[in-house]
């Protein structure tokens, strides 16, 4: 099969976003069995450095002038269509058209949904376009997340792109989301689309447990990007509400803050007491093989949680809000992870977790073989590919007339 992915970005250095990191994985894990291409852009933070090895057009990304966005916001709110869409579809129309031509795929995948509008350069070539999660409700996140001119500038791109999903997903043969709460999202919107559920993957040998890791029977982690607004909202809840309740039961118990880009708001947690914000880190897998337990009290947000499924695949204990575990249908909360739905239940959970180590080793050994045969990319890959062999087999059908 020949695949092309036309796509937001490309995995080059840093990976650190979830959108890179899944073309880190999937690229190469279709490409055991099959023809890849990629088209991307390489955005200003990134170096000339490929994650990966992998045939891939890079479009490199040219961030607007003031002019620029000035135009481009006056385009969005003229002409109703999300802010960043035109930009970005139209560098990539060009790459698009000519790999079309000279790779002749024998099915297109698009991602994420933002490039939408390029579904116009395929016709009726096989398509599928790769959402993943629901936009909309991630701008919803940075609007809660902002105050002033900056969250009503946030409120109503949100308005502009659900008119935008409820109208530019369709003419795909699928639109893949990463779990059911998306899908049901998404349906709301346009009833009419033809969905799959594919959950992310992750490179499950990087996170592999450590029997040689020295332990902190008392640390707390939390880790991911912490710019992201519904991964600074969980912090602060965590830092501020769930901890001291702990720290009244287990003194000694003590918060990391782990991960990218700490925003103001989470660097400022680092003065409260028994909590540390560490910032990015070269192994993050010794900062979840060295801790206790991982703790994502998610209060917004969508999408699986890539932290979470790292978390567990080193075989470390997870307490987490029902949102935490979204696209984890199947889990039971006592079993390969603790769910709690207010700070106390959630600090109760974790009190037990510091408290008892027979538990703790219980769950987190639960969560990991949970986790790394489910999400492995050898698993998501194949459900990938399963897909489009669905579609190719659909679109070699006869139509049948009345």
């Amino acid at each position: 099969m020949r695949i092309l992915i036309c796509a937001s970005d490309v995995p080059f250095h840093p990976t650190n976003n979830g959108f890179r990191r899944q073309l880190q994985g999937l690229v190469p894990e279709l490409g055991r069995r099959h023809e890849v291409r990629l088209i991307g852009y390489r955005y200003p933070d990134q170096s000339h450095v490929a994650a990966i090895d992998a045939d891939m057009r890079v479009v490199p990304y040219v961030r607007p002038s003031s002019l620029e966005n000035a135009e481009d916001l006056a385009l969005a709110v003229a002409l109703r269509r999300p802010l960043r869409v035109r930009r970005l579809v139209q560098g990539l129309v060009g790459p698009l058209r000519h790999e079309v031509d000279r790779f002749r795929p024998d099915i297109v995948h698009v991602g994420p949904g933002k490039l939408a509008w390029l579904r116009r350069e395929l016709g009726t070539r096989p398509k599928v376009l790769a959402a993943l999660d629901t936009w909309h409700l991630n701008v919803d996140a940075r609007a809660e997340g902002s105050t002033g001119l900056r969250a009503a500038a946030f409120r109503a791109d949100a308005k502009r792109i659900r008119r935008f999903e409820s109208t530019e997903y369709r003419g795909f043969d699928r639109v893949i989301v990463c779990n059911r709460r998306d899908l049901t999202e998404l349906r709301d919107r346009d009833p009419t689309l033809r969905f799959a559920v594919i959950p992310i993957g992750l490179d499950a040998s990087a996170y592999a447990p450590d029997p040689d890791a020295i332990v902190d029977r008392m640390r707390i982690v939390f880790h991911g990007a912490l710019d992201y607004a519904p991964n600074v909202r969980a912090v602060e809840y965590l830092a501020k509400s769930i901890l001291p309740r702990v720290r009244v039961v287990v003194p000694r118990a003590h918060l990391v803050i782990v991960g990218r880009d700490p925003a103001p708001a989470v660097l400022d947690l680092g003065g409260l007491p028994g909590v540390e914000v560490i910032g990015p880190v070269e192994d993050m897998r010794a900062w979840l093989t060295g801790s206790c337990l991982w703790v994502g009290p998610f209060l917004d947000g969508t999408g699986m949680k890539t932290k979470l499924l790292e978390a567990m695949a080193t075989d470390l204990p997870a307490v987490v809000t029902p949102l935490g575990h979204q696209g984890m249908d199947d889990v039971t909360s006592g079993r390969e992870l603790l769910v709690g739905s207010t700070g106390e239940e959630l600090a109760a959970h974790v009190v037990r977790v510091l408290e008892d180590d027979a538990l703790a080793r219980k769950v987190g050994q639960a969560g990991g073989a949970y986790v790394r045969p489910r999400y492995d990319w050898s698993t998501v890959g194949r459900a990938y590919e399963l897909l489009y062999e669905e579609i190719l087999s659909e679109r070699a059908r006869p139509s049948v007339s009345a």
